[in-house]
C-alpha cells in the first residue's frame, strides 16, 4: 500500500529514534537506519549530515508536549532531554516533559525550598496571599530573589501580614525599638489636624500609594507643615517648642494670605499656616515684600521692615528703573519711575529705553518729550533717523509706496540700514519701481525726476526708449 503523495515532513518509526523523510515511501519497505535517516536530511543545509539530538514535539501541543531523540531540521536541538524540557517547556504546568525523564524530579519542593526564586501565589486572595517557591513556576509570574523581597514587592501594604508571617523570622506587628520598618509615612486614617507620622508594620497602603520618609522629622515637615495643633511635631522624641525662637521664628518669610492684599505683609511665624510648597517662601522680609506685594499702594509690607524706605521718591527720581504709565491713554502717556512699582509692569533701565519699548510709534511724542533733552519733532535735513522702515500709511499704497526714515519709528516696524535694503524687503516685486527709484534714480527706465535717465545731465548708464 502506497502512502499518499502529499509531502510528509517526518515519519516517526516506533521503537527507533529515527525520522524518515520521504514523499513516496511504501509501508512494506524496511525502515532506514540512523545513517540513512541522516542522509535523507542532507538537504537541510551544510555538507555534514545532522546528528540525532533531542527536539521538542510541537505536534503534541503545549500541555502534552515532550522531547524526543530524533533527527530534525525544523526545531531547536538539545544535547540532553533535560535541557530540551527546560528550554522548550519551561513553565509547563502539566510537567509532561519532565515526567518522561529517566529520573524525573519530584513535584514537591526540595529541602532547600524548591525553586531558587519566589513568586506571589495568585491562587489566594490578596489579603491572604503569600509568596512561594514551589515547582513548576507559573508562566508570566514575577519572581524575586528572596521571600522578603517578594512580600515587599507583591504584598506591600497587606494589612493581614499573611505574607510576612511566612518568613523564618517574621517582624512583629508592633514597632521595634529602632522605629518599626525604618521608614515613616503620614497617618491618613487620622484627621489632618490631629495626625502624626507612623512607621508601624504592616503599612496600611500599597507601595507607592503614600510618600515615605527616612526620619520622623522629615515626614512631619513635609506632610504636616503648617499643622496648627503641632500634633506631628509633638510626637517627636524631643519636640521643639511651639513658640518662635528669639531670632524671629522661621528662617524664611512667606506672604500673609489671611489678610487683605492691601494691608498684608510677610511673616516668619510658627507654625506654618499652609503645607510646604503651597505658598512661595523668601530668604528675607524685603525679598518677600518685593515678590509678593510689589506695587502695594499702602506700602504695608515695606513698612514692616526694620528700616522701611520712605513712601516718597528720592531726589534721584524714585526707582532706578522706568515703567510705562498704563493709567493714562497711550496717545498721551509716558514712562515713570515712581514708587511703588505696579505688579506685572515691564521695566527699563532708562527713560529713553522705556519710551522706545513701550511707546514706539506714538505720534504725539508725549513720552519722548519728557526726556531731559528731547529730540525735535520735525525730521532734520539728514533724514532724522539713520534707519529706514515702511510707514503704516504706505500699507494701502503698495504699488506706489516708499520707505521712510522719519521720526518716530512706527511700532512693530522692521528697520533697515539703507534705502535699497528697505525697498527690497518691503516693496520687492513692485512693478512701478517707485521705492527703488526713490532709493536710486538710475535703478530703471521707469524712474523719473532728479537724477533719473530723463534728467538733463544724468549719469545713468541705461538704454531706454
Amino acid at each position: 500500500m502506497k502512502i499518499s503523495q502529499a509531502t510528509l515532513s517526518a515519519i516517526i518509526v516506533l521503537g527507533s529514534p529515527i525520522v524518515v523523510a520521504s514523499a513516496n515511501l511504501r509501508a512494506s519497505e524496511p525502515a532506514p537506519s540512523i545513517e540513512e535517516g541522516r542522509n535523507l536530511q542532507n538537504n537541510c543545509g551544510g555538507d555534514t549530515p545532522p546528528a540525532a539530538a533531542w527536539h521538542p514535539t510541537y505536534s503534541a501541543g503545549w500541555t502534552n508536549g515532550h522531547c524526543r531523540l530524533t533527527v530534525d531540521c525544523n526545531s531547536p536541538a538539545y544535547s540532553t532531554e533535560l535541557e530540551c524540557c527546560k528550554g522548550a517547556y519551561g513553565g509547563q504546568m502539566s510537567g509532561e516533559c519532565l515526567k518522561r525523564l529517566p529520573n524525573p524530579p519530584t513535584t514537591s519542593p526540595t529541602s532547600t525550598g524548591g525553586l531558587d526564586v519566589y513568586y506571589p501565589d495568585y491562587g489566594m486572595t490578596w489579603s491572604e496571599g503569600k509568596c512561594v517557591n514551589t515547582r513548576p513556576l507559573p508562566s508570566g509570574r514575577p519572581t524575586y530573589d528572596s521571600m522578603l523581597a517578594c512580600c515587599k514587592g507583591a504584598y506591600g501594604g497587606q494589612m493581614s501580614g499573611a505574607c510576612l508571617e511566612q518568613l523564618p523570622s517574621p517582624p512583629t506587628t508592633s514597632p521595634t525599638e529602632v522605629g518599626g520598618v525604618g521608614l515613616w509615612y503620614p497617618d491618613y486614617e487620622t484627621s489632618w489636624a490631629d495626625a502624626a507620622c507612623l512607621n508601624t508594620w504592616p503599612a496600611p497602603f500599597n507601595t507607592g500609594d503614600r510618600p515615605v520618609y527616612d526620619d520622623q522629622l522629615a515626614c512631619c515637615k513635609a506632610a504636616y507643615g503648617g499643622q496648627t495643633s503641632g500634633a506631628c511635631i509633638a510626637s517627636l522624641p524631643s519636640p521643639p517648642t511651639t513658640s518662635p525662637t528669639a531670632v524671629g521664628g522661621l528662617d524664611f518669610w512667606y506672604p500673609d494670605y489671611d489678610t487683605s492684599w492691601a494691608d498684608a505683609s510677610c511673616k516668619n511665624e510658627r507654625p506654618l499656616p499652609f503645607n510646604v510648597g503651597d505658598r512661595p517662601t523668601y530668604d528675607t522680609l524685603l525679598a518677600c515684600c518685593k515678590g509678593a506685594y510689589g506695587g502695594q499702594i499702602s506700602g504695608a509690607c515695606l513698612a514692616a521692615l526694620p528700616s522701611p524706605p520712605t513712601t516718597s521718591p528720592t531726589m534721584a527720581g524714585g526707582l532706578d528703573v522706568w515703567y510705562p504709565d498704563y493709567e493714562s491713554s497711550w496717545a498721551v502717556a509716558g514712562c515713570k519711575n515712581e514708587r511703588p512699582l505696579p505688579s506685572g509692569r515691564p521695566t527699563y533701565d532708562t527713560l529713553l529705553a522705556c519710551c522706545k519699548g513701550a511707546y514706539g510709534g506714538q505720534t504725539s511724542g508725549a513720552c519722548i518729550a519728557a526726556l531731559p533733552s528731547p529730540p525735535t519733532t520735525s525730521p532734520t535735513t539728514g533724514g532724522d533717523l539713520n534707519v529706514y522702515y515702511k510707514h503704516p500709511d504706505q500699507d494701502s499704497n503698495w504699488a506706489g509706496g516708499k520707505c521712510t526714515n522719519d521720526r518716530p519709528v512706527a511700532q512693530w516696524r522692521q528697520t533697515y540700514g539703507t534705502k535699497a535694503e528697505c525697498c527690497s524687503g518691503q516693496f520687492g516685486g513692485q512693478t512701478s519701481h517707485a521705492c527703488m527709484c526713490w532709493a536710486d534714480p538710475c535703478y530703471s527706465c521707469k524712474c523719473t525726476g532728479a537724477g533719473s535717465h530723463k534728467d538733463t545731465g544724468n549719469t545713468c548708464n541705461l538704454t531706454c526708449d
